[in-house]
C-alpha cells in the first residue's frame, strides 16, 4: 500500500557510519593548554566558582557552551516569530509588503533599513521584502515599541499582535524585548550564562512567555522541541580523582548553586 508520500520526501540510509567522538584527556597539560587558548580572563569566573579546580572549571565552561547552543534555537524562534508577525501586520495595515518605505519610520530605523538593503545587494541577491526583513536586527524590531512610535505604530497596529491584557502595556513589552535582546547578545558573543549568573532559567522562561504572547501554538512547539531543560539539569561528568574539599555532588548539577 502507498504511504502517500512522494519520492522527493523519502529519507534514505546513506550507508555512512558515525563514530563517537574521541575521548579527550583532561590531564594537567591539556588543562593548561585549554586555559591558554580560551584565556584565563574568560575562565576566571568558572575557576572561582570551582574554588580553583581547573578540571571542574573547564567542565562548567563546556556546560555553558551546551546551554548556549540549546538557547540559541529558542531565541531564534522568538526573533523570527516577532519580525514575521510585525511584517505581516504592517503589510496588511499599511498597504503592502514594502510598508517600511512609508514615512512612518524614524531616522534611526530608516538608516538600519538602508543597511539591510545594502547587505542583500552585496551578496548579490534580488532585493525583495522578505530578504530585507530577514536582515533587520532584533534591536530594530524592539525599537518599534519605543515611546516615539506609540501613536504611529503601537496604538493603531502593533498592540493588536498581543493579547488583550497586554494591549495597554507597551512599555512592559518594550522592556521585555530589550532584556531578551541583551540576553541574545550574550549568547551570540559566547558570554557566560551560568556560575554566578543564576537567572538563565528565568531568561528561558521569559523567552517562552514572550513567544506565547504572540502565538501560544508556536510557544508549545518551541517548548516541546528544544533541549534546554535537559541541559539545565544534566550533571557534570564524574571527576576521576576529586581534589575538592567539598562533596563532589555539590558540583555535579548543570546549574549548581555557589559552593561555600
Amino acid at each position: 500500500a502507498s504511504s502517500g508520500r512522494t519520492k522527493a520526501y523519502e529519507i534514505k540510509d546513506s550507508g555512512m557510519s558515525f563514530v563517537c567522538q574521541a575521548e579527550f584527556p583532561y590531564d594537567d597539560k591539556a588543562l593548561v593548554t585549554l586555559e591558554k587558548y580560551i584565556s584565563s580572563e574568560r575562565l576566571a569566573a568558572y575557576v572561582n566558582y570551582a574554588r580553583g579546580d581547573r578540571w571542574v572549571a573547564i567542565r562548567l565552561y563546556e556546560r555553558n557552551t551546551e546551554i548556549s547552543e540549546a538557547l540559541y534555537g529558542v531565541i531564534q524562534a522568538l526573533e523570527i516569530t516577532l519580525r514575521n508577525t510585525i511584517h505581516s501586520t504592517l503589510s496588511e495595515q499599511l498597504g503592502g509588503t514594502e510598508w517600511y518605505e512609508t514615512s512612518i519610520l524614524a531616522e534611526s530605523e530608516r538608516k538600519a533599513l538602508e543597511e539591510a538593503k545594502k547587505k542583500v545587494q552585496d551578496r548579490p541577491a534580488v532585493l525583495t521584502p522578505g530578504r530585507v526583513i530577514a536582515e533587520l536586527t532584533f534591536a530594530f524590531w524592539g525599537r518599534l515599541f519605543s515611546d516615539s512610535y506609540d501613536k504611529t505604530l503601537w496604538v493603531p497596529y502593533l498592540r493588536k499582535i498581543f493579547p488583550l491584557k497586554l494591549q495597554d502595556h507597551r512599555s512592559q513589552i518594550r522592556g521585555r524585548l530589550h532584556q531578551l535582546k541583551t540576553f541574545r547578545n550574550r549568547i551570540a558573543h559566547h558570554e557566560r550564562l551560568m556560575c554566578g549568573r543564576q537567572h538563565v532559567m528565568q531568561d528561558y522562561a521569559d523567552i517562552l512567555e514572550t513567544i506565547g504572547w504572540i502565538n501560544p501554538t508556536i510557544r508549545r512547539w518551541v517548548e516541546s522541541t528544544n533541549c534546554c531543560q535537559e541541559r539545565f539539569t544534566k550533571p557534570l561528568p564524574k571527576k576521576p580523582k576529586p581534589t575538592l574539599a567539598v562533596p563532589a555532588q555539590e558540583l555535579e548539577p548543570g546549574l549548581p548553586s555557589k559552593v561555600g
